[in-house]
This record gives structure tokens, C-alpha cells and sequence, in this order.
């Protein structure tokens, strides 16, 4: 198995524990927690498959952007497209309270529906890579 294969299946199961977190954050009614976690599970899963197809430094922070480079390995990512910009947006404005305004609390203001469409949209996403990923190493 090659290197950068390597680093995939590592990146992968980063991915998947991100995921657990993010479940446990939505059981626990951390809404703003669960839809960052989403975010970042979506962001190293699809980071996990780009290195698991020889990918050497992904520096992309954004669910689109990263889709979008994966569609040069498969267009089986097209369809998560439009889902990706629910993902982007729980990227910096769940975790900072100056960035929504002031005197709003990311913690105060999400709440579970975005979470678990966030949650959903990530497992999608981990299911996706989890697939390819799996079907790679055969």
C-alpha cells in the first residue's frame, strides 16, 4: 500500500470518530458543537479520499472547494455539491462569537434541525468516501 494511501485510512477514521462526536454533540443538544463537528467530519473525510488517490498537502478548508477537487478523481461527489454550502457555513461562525454580530453566542443561536441536517449531510459524505475508499484497496 502506498504512502499516501496510508495517510487516507488514517485521515478516514479521523473522520469517522468526528462523526461520533458530532452525534454525541446533538444527543447532548450542543447544537453549534454538532454542526462544526459535521463540518470537520465532511472536511477530513473528503481530505482522507484525496490523499487516499495520492493527494501529497490539501490546505482547503471549504466542503465546495474539496468536493470540487474530488471531482477530478469522480464525478460521484457531483451530487453533494449543494449540500456543501450548508457544511461551509459551520465552519468559523459556530465556534467564535464576534463573527455572527455582536453580543450572539454561536451556542445560543443554532439549533437542532441545522444540526441534524449538518449531521445527515456528513454521513453522507463519510458514507461516500468510507465507499471509495474501501473500493480502492481491492
Amino acid at each position: 500500500m502506498k504512502k499516501t494511501e496510508q495517510r487516507g485510512l488514517i485521515w478516514l477514521r479521523q473522520a469517522e470518530h468526528n462523526l461520533s462526536v458530532c452525534k454525541k454533540h446533538l444527543k447532548d443538544r450542543f447544537f453549534s458543537d454538532a454542526c462544526f463537528m459535521a463540518e470537520q467530519t465532511a472536511q477530513v473525510a473528503l481530505k482522507a479520499y484525496l490523499y487516499f488517490k495520492g493527494e501529497r498537502f490539501v490546505p482547503i478548508h471549504s466542503i465546495t472547494a474539496l468536493i470540487n477537487k474530488c471531482l477530478s478523481y469522480s464525478k460521484d461527489f457531483s451530487f453533494l455539491l449543494g449540500k456543501a454550502v450548508k457544511l461551509d457555513q459551520y465552519y468559523i461562525p459556530t465556534r467564535y462569537p464576534d463573527v455572527l454580530g455582536e453580543e450572539v453566542l454561536p451556542f445560543e443561536i443554532y439549533k437542532e434541525e441545522q444540526a441534524r441536517e449538518a449531521y445527515e449531510i456528513a454521513k453522507e459524505i463519510l458514507e461516500l468516501v468510507k465507499n471509495k475508499i474501501e473500493g480502492g484497496k481491492k
